[in-house]
């Protein structure tokens, strides 16, 4: 498949980059890791997600797949196609997730960090297992 520019796609790149910046922190990829799986160098993407440069159509095509959204959603933000979210099985963790998200930005970070100390723990038990 030829590569295309997309000079002839009128579409905001600053919402673009947003989308795409939203869009793999929301998947929890590094800049890099998402390049990697582009084959692309991490600048480029970040070029791309601070809408200075177009992507090649491809690319718009792959990011699409890798994050599984429509290209209608990556390119125009429709409203109609809203990006997925990221799929909790334990419904108790779920609802207490969409409390969270109502809560105020200071008292998320709490609860971040929280978590955070609580998988740390539990990663440092694996490790001290395996230790033995």
């Amino acid at each position: 498949m030829q590569s295309k520019q997309l000079n002839w796609l009128c579409f905001s790149m600053s919402d673009f980059g947003k989308r795409l910046a939203a869009l793999r922190k929301a998947r929890q990829l590094t800049q890099i890791e998402l390049a990697n799986l582009l084959d692309i160098q991490p600048r480029m993407l970040g070029r791309w997600e601070q809408g200075q440069v177009k992507p090649q159509f491809d690319y718009i095509i792959k990011l699409a797949q890798f994050l599984e959204v429509s290209i209608d959603y990556m390119l125009l933000g429709d409203k109609n196609t809203p990006a997925p979210v990221f799929d909790i099985k334990n419904k108790r963790l779920k609802e207490l997730c969409k409390q969270v998200d109502e809560l105020k930005a200071d008292d998320q970070e709490v609860i971040c960090r929280i978590l955070d100390m609580a998988i740390t723990q539990e990663k440092m038990k694996q490790v001290m297992k395996t230790m033995r």
